[in-house]
């Protein structure tokens, strides 16, 4: 009987290790982008708030966050460190996460008057 619950522990134990993570487990946290060209690039997120900033070039963008579902939201621009990127405050960008792993999410930013093309990403979280 004790070899029986041992072999069960196991295979439960190995069944539950290394499972994808969902869409929610990246809803805070801080990110970073896969792509090499924005690794200036830093962002954290908690429920309400995202704030990205670029450490090269020190612009900081802030942005109210609003989830939709498990795996989509909303960013609303509402304040940028450098008034050339001004236009961008009020904006509302739609994030859709279609994909997760054990250590980030594929997602798609929405096209929008600001960004017109849909744009895909690889996010790793690193905390």
């Amino acid at each position: 009987m004790r070899k029986l619950f041992i072999l069960l522990f196991c295979i439960c134990a190995s069944s539950t290790y290394g499972q994808d993570k969902t869409c929610l487990d990246f809803k805070t946290g801080k990110f970073k982008y896969e792509n090499p060209s924005y690794a200036d690039w830093q962002i954290n997120r908690t429920d309400s708030i995202q704030i990205e900033t670029n450490t090269a070039t020190g612009l900081v963008i802030h942005n109210d966050v609003n989830w939709i579902s498990n795996c989509e939201f909303t960013l609303t621009c509402t304040k940028v460190s450098q008034p050339v990127y001004n236009n961008a405050v009020g904006k509302v960008f739609k994030v859709i996460i279609t994909d997760t792993s054990n250590n980030g999410y594929s997602c798609i930013l929405m096209p929008n008057e600001v960004q017109p093309n849909n744009m895909k990403f690889k996010m790793i979280k690193v905390d």
